[in-house]
C-alpha cells in the first residue's frame, strides 16, 4: 500500500486495521467482510526530508503527514535514508561487480545451500500453521522490561510507546519463534523483537544510535551476539 498515492480517506484505513472489519453497502444490500490481513505501507517524505525531526516526538507525522494514530497501527515503521557511507557503498559496488566476474565456481556452489523460493514459501506456510508460540517467563521480563523503559525514556514517541507497542513486541516474537521451529518465545526472540523494534524508532532508549536500518546487514553468528 503506497500512502502517497492513496486516494481514499486514510482514516477509512485505519478503521479496517482497527477493528479488522470493513462494512460495504451497494445496491440496497449490506455486508460485512474481514479484514485480517498483513499490511505493508510505503510513502515518501512530504517535500525535503527533515533530518532534525526524528529528535521529536512526530517526526514522522511531520515528515510523512501520516497521523499518529495510523502511525501506531504498524509493528514496524522504518525510516529508510540514503545517507552518505562509504563502508556501505563500497559493500554494494563490491556486491554488483562481483555479479559480473566470469568464475562463479564458488558462488554457484553457495547457492546449491540455499532453498528454493517455493521451499521457503512451504515452510513458512507450515510454521505459521503448525505452531503457537507462548511466552516464556523469561521472554516476558525482557519485554516488560523495555516496554518500561520506553514509557520511562525522555525522548519516547508518545505515537508509538502505546500498548500496542506491548503487543508489537509479542507478535514480533512470536513470529520469530515460529521461524526457527519452536513453540516457546525465548530470551533471544524477545530480544530479536526488541531489535526489530528499535530499528524502526526515531529516537532509542537503549542506544544513543541505532544507525540507518538501509545500511544494515545480517550478522554471521546472531545466536553468539544475542546470547
Amino acid at each position: 500500500m503506497n500512502f502517497a498515492f492513496l486516494n481514499t480517506d486514510v482514516y477509512l484505513v485505519v478503521k479496517s486495521i482497527a477493528y479488522i472489519l470493513s462494512c460495504f453497502v451497494q445496491a440496497g444490500l449490506v455486508t460485512t467482510l474481514s479484514t485480517r490481513t498483513t499490511v505493508f505501507g510505503a510513502t515518501n517524505p512530504k517535500g525535503q526530508y527533515d533530518p532534525d525531526q526524528r529528535i521529536t516526538s512526530v517526526a514522522l507525522s511531520v515528515n510523512t503527514t501520516l497521523s499518529g494514530p495510523l502511525l501506531s497501527r504498524f509493528d514496524i515503521v522504518l525510516v529508510l535514508l540514503d545517507t552518505k557511507n562509504p563502508e556501505w557503498d563500497a559493500v554494494v559496488s563490491s556486491h554488483i561487480l562481483s555479479e559480473a566476474e566470469p568464475d562463479r565456481a564458488n558462488n554457484d556452489e553457495d547457492l546449491a545451500k540455499v532453498w528454493p523460493l517455493s521451499t521457503l514459501k512451504r515452510y513458512l506456510h507450515y510454521v505459521k500453521e503448525t505452531f503457537k508460540p507462548v511466552l516464556t517467563r523469561e521472554a516476558e521480563r525482557v519485554i516488560s522490561s523495555y516496554y518500561q523503559l520506553q514509557r520511562k525514556s525522555a525522548t519516547h514517541n508518545a505515537a508509538r510507546t502505546t500498548v500496542r507497542m506491548l503487543e508489537s513486541l509479542i507478535r514480533l516474537a512470536q513470529a520469530h519463534a515460529r521461524l526457527m521451529f519452536r513453540n516457546e518465545v525465548t530470551r533471544l526472540d524477545a530480544i530479536t523483537a526488541i531489535l526489530c523494534v528499535e530499528s524502526s524508532m526515531t529516537t532509542s532508549a537503549i542506544v544513543d544510535c541505532i544507525g540507518n536500518a538501509l545500511h544494515s546487514n545480517f550478522t554471521e553468528n546472531p545466536d553468539q551476539e544475542l546470547s
